[in-house]
């Protein structure tokens, strides 16, 4: 196992912060990394978040699950960064503003972009393609705020990134927009 050297004060605040975590937990958390140590190959969930550049609101987005997604179940991507690690088959809530407003089921990983069509998050071509199933696209009539879902919860969401859940932060989040 690789190890790195880490001087008093930062293993000090490092195990401040780990409140009955080990501190690789708080390096993994602050690094935006699942909370497991193994490689993750089994299909889970995903917070996925959504810039102001693709959807100017949370309506917009809404409206674009509702009739793209569900009418093709084709994503195109602006960064393929972080859609590198969503496991196929996995769960995405999707997030706009600190706001879970739906979810689908992906069903592939990551492909090229085929098209020709440009990114307004990065002004170049998309990055890749994703794909999820039409038919399990949900547009929460009841959406979840971050501050209530963390609350639920007992731990932060991460807004800029996709973050991974696990399936019982799934079913807490779920239950509560179909209460």
């Amino acid at each position: 196992m690789p190890k790195i050297h880490v001087d008093e004060q930062v293993m000090g605040e490092l195990k401040r912060r780990a409140n009955e975590r080990t501190p690789n937990d708080v390096v993994r958390q602050l690094l935006r990394l699942s909370p497991t140590e193994e490689p993750v190959t089994e299909p889970g969930v995903y917070l996925i978040p959504h810039s102001p550049k693709e959807f100017k609101h949370t309506d917009k987005l809404r409206e674009w699950l509702s009739n793209d997604l569900v009418r093709n179940g084709e994503y195109a991507v602006a960064s393929a960064h972080y859609w590198r690690n969503v496991i196929p088959g996995s769960m995405c809530l999707f997030q706009k503003d600190k706001t879970i407003i739906g979810e689908g089921k992906m069903l592939g990983g990551l492909i090229p972009y085929p098209g020709t069509e440009v990114s307004p998050e990065t002004g170049r071509l998309y990055a890749g393609l994703v794909h999820f199933d039409p038919i399990s696209i949900k547009v929460y009539a009841k959406p979840i705020s971050f501050a209530a879902a963390e609350k639920l919860l007992g731990k932060t969401l991460t807004f800029r990134g996709i973050q991974r859940l696990t399936r019982r932060d799934y079913e807490i989040i779920h239950s509560a927009c179909f209460k």
